[in-house]
């Protein structure tokens, strides 16, 4: 019976149950309130006062609300609740093949706290535009991956790749020019799955696309924060009444390298906050990298090289903007996906005595249920992972709706 339950196909359905719960009940709150007031405020970025940075959802958010005049919270929540399932389901249908080589490095994937429930351990990272860039690279992980497995060739792979993820980037370099970050990664894929088999009018579309993309920059304009701010304002009406709605992500729309970098600087003089994510970035990174190893692909390996010349632009991201907890997701995220794209040959075994085995498994629990990488500002490092969600579920079940602002900033 315990065998049954533990099959692959219960454990595959167990997981999809899991994850789509667990988003759906932060998404219960997220209909009701505004969860994060930093991170609603930086959607409505728009084109109200010309074409600017970043503007491309929320105007997109400002047309739908004219076309069907619904609440914002349900047409901003609508929208990410496609993208966050859509994620959700890419990414274990890229971990799926694991579980014939190791259940348990499957859940550590599953349910680890930089990987697909970041975004809802840390409510912060939950409605952020990133999750269209990380949609962009699983979708592309999952091409690969196809490839690579021999579901489909090589041409096959080369269309989809210049004629559905190429517009998607494009799309997504104006909701967010973060999107710039992840060229180099999604260059190094393309190059090494195709391996200079290109075709000619694949290379040409994407050679227009890519013209597309980094011709943009050269046309946005210089708003100043304040009158994109008070003009966003007036858009949303009294909508502001309902939170609140911060000029933060207007004043950081505008600057540059240098002064992004000296508005970090306070974050990277603070001894305390770099030794809480240096600390957070060994806890997460070293078992990631462990676990990772003990998989073994088939003949085909993603250079070294090529993930550390992918991860580079964020590590220099830390420089740059504070939310360190989100790069570092990124990076995890990238080091699993990259592994992932190939065939995995082996079947894991942990092969210690008992004693070892026993403090790694009860250390892999620690690790799933009761660590915590915060988006921005971390306060604490343990103890507000995974159980944390579980507690408010149980004071959801009964009705204690105050706890509401246990997840509230």
């Amino acid at each position: 019976m315990l065998k049954k339950i533990y099959s692959l196909i219960n454990l595959n359905s167990l997981s999809h149950s899991f994850l789509i719960l667990s988003f759906t009940f932060v998404f219960y709150f997220s209909f009701s309130t505004v969860l994060h007031h930093h991170s609603f405020s930086q959607i409505f970025i728009s084109y109200s006062e010309g074409f600017v940075k970043n503007a491309l959802l929320g105007e997109f958010v400002f047309s739908l609300k004219r076309i069907t005049n619904l609440d914002f919270k349900i047409l901003i929540n609508s929208i990410f609740v496609i993208f966050h399932l859509l994620n959700i389901l890419l990414f274990l249908r890229i971990l799926k093949p694991v579980i014939n080589s190791s259940k348990i490095i499957y859940i550590f994937l599953l349910l680890n706290p930089a990987l697909i429930l970041f975004p809802i351990y840390d409510i912060g990272a939950f409605l952020r535009k990133e999750i269209f860039m990380v949609s962009s690279f699983l979708v592309h992980i999952y091409f690969s991956q196809l490839l690579n497995f021999e579901k489909i060739d090589k041409k096959k792979y080369g269309n989809l790749v210049s004629y559905i993820l190429g517009p998607f980037i494009l799309i997504n370099s104006l909701i967010h020019s973060i999107q710039i970050l992840f060229l180099p990664l999604h260059f190094f894929i393309y190059k090494r799955n195709l391996n200079s088999k290109y075709e000619r009018k694949n290379i040409i579309f994407i050679f227009l696309l890519t013209i597309l993309f980094l011709i943009q920059f050269f046309f946005y304009k210089q708003i100043s924060y304040n009158i994109l701010y008070e003009s966003t304002v007036e858009r949303l009406g009294i909508f502001t009444n309902q939170f609140n709605f911060s000029i933060t992500p207007y004043i950081f729309l505008n600057l540059n390298i240098a002064e992004r970098f000296d508005a970090t600087l306070p974050y990277i003089k603070n001894a305390k906050f770099v030794f809480l994510y240096f600390i957070s970035i060994l806890i997460i990174v070293m078992p990631l990298i462990f676990m990772l190893k003990k998989l073994e692909t088939l003949n085909q390996k993603f250079e070294i090289k090529y993930i550390l010349l992918s991860i580079l632009p964020f590590i220099m991201l830390l420089f740059l903007a504070s939310d360190w907890g989100r790069w570092i997701y990124i990076i995890a995220m990238i080091l699993v996906g990259t592994k992932l794209q190939f065939k995995i040959k082996n079947k894991v075994k942990f092969e210690y005595g008992l004693l070892i085995n026993l403090l790694l498994f009860l250390t892999i629990g620690f690790y799933l249920f009761f660590v915590n990488l915060s988006h921005c500002c971390v306060k604490n490092l343990f103890f507000y992972g995974m159980n944390q969600n579980i507690e408010l579920f149980m004071n959801v079940l009964f009705d204690n709706l105050k706890v509401i602002e246990h997840i509230k900033y």
